[in-house]
């Protein structure tokens, strides 16, 4: 497994210059073989479907239908305290989702890759696991998802900077003037100076928007002689009206639906209410403008934004003016496709500040002689050190002796290509460091990264968890083994309660309970032969012993046929659900065995022991079963009887079965 993990650590720190979409389908592969899986795979967020990574597939045809992705992206997304969700997937479509836990049956496990712009690629492996994740599977998966997420940011992040190239060598040919004369921050209200420049009108307004064109994200209005006015002032703030935010976001989505501009040849028609409406009218009026026009700004398929030209004159936007203005926004869109991507890379390389700064690490990158290059982390204070302190030194003289030594075998691992973990104590604190190669275009390493972490609290949480896990375990046995106990306790009773502790039959209750439960053919009394005799000549002990032997020697004649149990003292009673024959041939076979040898008394003695028995049938006049029993338990009682007066050791069959 280590092996394995290492494999996959060498392919995720591939530069990111290298990296690519093949080098994310080979960690996958890497992935699924660690985990045993069908196949692993990363899903990445589009518009409309979720993509896989690799694929040429329709993404309508995924083994998980899109819904069932978005669904685990959003559960993922939306709980910060859970980065896995194992899935229940059953004909492509996703049953349940649950927290990751050990033994617990899936078909998939889904984990979110965090990236440094947003958190739209989601990990997904196809198992199944009927018996659920192991430990060291849940392990696997709570550390490749860091590594997966470093992997394709890098590819998703080389990917979106090779488009910032590209669109900035736009910029450069299609508006040379605005990139080299003004700072980043001017560059939409020149472009709206320019646009005003050369389309005659008196003011062109530049909003951009979020790609819901749910928010104005920016908004430019050209320098013009009334620029330094309370109107002008009002539209560069977006604050026309009340409401006038609302109509900017109206106006954006219909021309944004339509592709084609908007045109108000005259702001005060009544009929209008869209781009101007009578909320608007005063303050277009103290502008001075007479006619309106705002256009779509597209970058492919991607809705940027609007570029509005305001009149101070009456436009009736004829054909060749419309093709002008159309000529000029298509011009100015690169300019503003790389505006935004601009921005977006300030803010990306802010956060990555903000990164350096933050991270409750810290991170150091070396050049091959040791010279320390990057030194930066929130954690620094922990070993005495602020950001960027011990640039440009060499590490084997800010750790001399052993600790250098150890360094220097570390880099040389590190520029050998290989990427490790090292624990090291300092200053009363563990810190466990990760060591990675970085390499050039050509694969070759040109110095090591380290990231370090102060481990203390965790190795000594670690310590306190085990120790609990002890405890839990053994307070789960000795609950375990007293819940055992209170079952076989509870079993016992119940046999206790119905059963008759001598002999191990039916209770007189339980009994009769069973008769009157059932509908019996036949009952059948049994009574042992002059058994006083017994207990007075060989004592209590010896008749004891009579009672076991006799009512299992009954037993062992009824095989099943019957239902036996002890009715009080040394009388037995039989029922008899099948034909009465059958009951009166049984009630024959107890008879006989009883007395079919000599019972050995605790003394020693032998003696013989019989039994007198009447049987009589039960026949359900009613449907009062107690009464039916009662009648048939009489019968057999004065059958009993008349077996007693003639003799003993015999069946008396009642006169009722005739």
């Amino acid at each position: 497994m280590f092996a394995a993990l290492g494999s996959l650590s060498s392919i995720v720190a591939t530069p990111a210059s290298v990296a690519t979409t093949a080098t994310v389908v080979t960690a996958c592969e890497h992935i699924r073989d660690l985990l045993g899986a069908a196949e692993a795979y990363v899903i990445r967020a589009g518009d409309p479907y979720f993509v896989r990574l690799g694929s040429d597939e329709d993404p309508t045809s995924y083994e998980i239908k899109q819904r069932g992705y978005w669904n685990a992206w959003r559960d993922l997304a939306g709980d910060a305290t859970t980065a896995v969700r194992l899935l229940r997937v059953n004909e492509r479509l996703v049953e349940e989702m649950l927290v990751i836990e050990a033994g617990v049956p899936a078909t998939h496990v889904a984990t979110i890759l965090p990236g440094d712009e947003s958190n739209s690629e989601l990990l997904i492996v196809r198992g199944p696991w009927p018996s659920g994740f192991s430990r060291d599977q849940m392990d696997i998966i709570h550390t490749i998802r860091p590594l997966m997420a470093y992997l394709v940011a890098n590819v998703l992040d080389g990917a979106r900077q090779e488009r910032l190239r590209s669109q900035m060598k736009v910029l450069a040919e299609v508006a040379e003037a605005f990139t080299q004369t003004y700072q980043s921050e001017s560059v939409l209200p020149a472009l709206a100076t320019a646009l005003a420049r050369a389309s005659g009108f008196a003011w062109v307004a530049i909003l951009l928007f979020d790609p819901n064109i749910e928010r104005v994200i920016e908004r430019a209005v050209n320098v013009g002689r009334h620029s330094n006015t309370d109107a002008a002032a009002r539209g560069r703030q977006g604050r026309e009206s009340e409401n006038s935010g609302q109509r900017d976001i109206l106006v954006a989505r219909r021309v944004a639906w339509t592709r084609e501009p908007y045109l108000v040849p005259d702001v005060s028609d009544p009929n209008e209410q869209l781009l101007v409406n009578d909320e608007l009218r005063p303050f277009y009026e103290r502008a001075h403008i007479i006619s309106m026009a705002s256009f779509p700004v597209l970058a492919g398929d991607q809705m940027l934004g609007t570029i509005t030209y305001c009149g101070s004159e009456k436009h009736n936007f004829r054909q060749e003016e419309l093709d002008f203005l159309s000529a000029l926004v298509a011009q100015a869109a690169p300019t503003i496709k790389a505006f935004e991507l601009n921005r977006e890379l300030r803010q990306t390389e802010h956060r990555l500040r903000a990164i350096f700064a933050n991270a409750p690490v810290f991170i150091t990158v070396f050049d091959p002689d040791g010279t320390i290059l990057l030194f930066e982390g929130a954690r620094l204070d922990s070993i005495g050190q602020v950001p960027g302190s011990l640039v440009g030194k060499s590490v084997f003289d800010v750790m001399p002796g052993h600790l250098g030594a150890d360094m220097r075998l570390n880099l040389d691992r590190g520029l050998r290509g290989e990427t490790f973990d090292n624990v090291i104590r300092m200053r009363a604190s563990d810190f466990q460091t990760q060591y990675a190669p970085l390499k050039d275009d050509a694969g070759d390493a040109t110095g090591v990264i380290a990231v370090t972490v102060d481990v203390s609290e965790q190795l000594q949480a670690q310590r306190v968890m085990s120790k609990l896990n002890e405890d839990l375990r053994a307070e789960k046995e000795k609950a375990e083994e007293l819940a055992r106990q209170a079952e076989e306790s509870r079993s016992r009773a119940e046999y206790l309660a119905s059963h008759d502790a001598l002999t191990g039959v039916l209770s007189r209750r339980a009994w009769f309970d069973a008769t009157q439960a059932t509908r019996p053919s036949a009952i059948a009394i049994l009574d042992i032969d002059l058994f006083k005799t017994i207990n007075d000549r060989f004592g209590h002990p010896a008749g004891d012993v009579v009672l076991r032997e006799v009512a299992g020697r009954i037993a062992q004649a009824v095989e099943g046929t019957a239902i036996l149990g002890r009715l009080g003292g040394e009388e037995f009673g039989l029922m008899f659900t099948g034909p009465l024959a059958e009951g009166e041939r049984v009630c024959r076979e107890s008879v006989e065995r009883v007395a079919s040898s000599p019972y050995v008394l605790p003394g020693g003695e032998s003696i013989t022991v019989t039994v007198s028995a009447g049987i009589a049938p039960c026949r359900r006049g009613s449907d009062d079963a107690r009464d039916a029993v009662s009648c048939a338990y009489d019968l057999a009682d004065r059958a009993l009887y008349e077996a007693k007066e003639s003799g003993r050791h015999r069946l008396v069959v009642s006169a009722e079965a005739a």
